[in-house]
């Protein structure tokens, strides 16, 4: 911070991370923001520091949104429904209509679907905060013919009982996406799809889209919802093919 004359206000910070975004890759930039936000943290604590000014600093993914690759949700469902393997087809299914984390989605039990009011209660969300998620109706029916009538457990599970293996969960998507789109898919694309399809199709508002998605701030929500701009910019790519 002393090399950059880096101060610990908000405008300091920020000007500071909007230099960084230009001379590093997002990753490199976000590892930093992430250690300046744990050290203000700490000095605030240490009492340092009354309040820490990283918390006002706009993330630094936000920026790089309009390089997000656009994936249309109805193709993207239509590639995960040519998947042969039933339980990794469903489990896609579930994440690309429901928006749940890769995570949630893997240790959700049959317990938390309510059927008769076609929702789903999330346990495993990040910070430890409940929400509930509505359910299309054709999606309740396939996850009760998947059950077979099991009433407990892991919704998806190996054969052993255990949760779905998270890395060939992931080869599948990816090897799936890539023979019938030319492109590979991974997990949380289908998230911003949900989100970016509930903004532009759905007219839903962002405070109902951060309440599915499960964040605590509307900025990372924006974050995953991309932009019309970007949505012409690829269809306008694809027609030049």
């Amino acid at each position: 911070m002393k090399k950059f004359s880096v101060e610990w206000s908000v405008k300091s910070l920020q000007t500071y991370f909007d230099s960084l975004i230009q001379q590093y890759k997002p990753a490199t930039a976000m590892r930093r923001y992430h250690a300046l936000m744990a050290l203000g943290n700490e000095l605030v604590r240490a009492k340092r520091l009354k309040a820490n000014p990283m918390k006002q600093v706009r993330p630094i993914v936000h920026q790089h949104v309009q390089q997000r690759e656009y994936h249309p949700l109805e193709e993207t469902i239509q590639t995960i429904r040519q998947i042969t393997h039933p339980t990794y087809r469903l489990f896609f299914e579930l994440i690309s209509q429901t928006g749940l984390r890769f995570m949630e989605a893997r240790l959700l039990s049959i317990e938390d679907i309510q059927f008769d009011g076609l929702t789903l209660l999330v346990r495993h969300g990040k910070g430890r905060r409940l929400r509930t998620v509505p359910l299309g109706e054709r999606l309740a029916h396939k996850l009760q013919v998947f059950l077979e009538g099991r009433t407990t457990g892991l919704v998806f599970r190996s054969i052993r009982g255990q949760a779905i293996n998270e890395q060939q969960a992931r080869d599948t998507l990816r090897k799936q996406s890539l023979a019938a789109l030319g492109r590979s898919l991974h997990p949380h694309d289908l998230r911003v799809s949900f989100a970016t399809y509930l903004y532009q199709s759905g007219n839903c508002k962002l405070l109902e889209i951060q309440r599915l998605l499960g964040h605590s701030s509307s900025r990372t929500t924006e974050g995953y919802i991309l932009s019309q701009e970007t949505k012409l910019q690829h269809i306008i790519n694809a027609l030049s093919a």
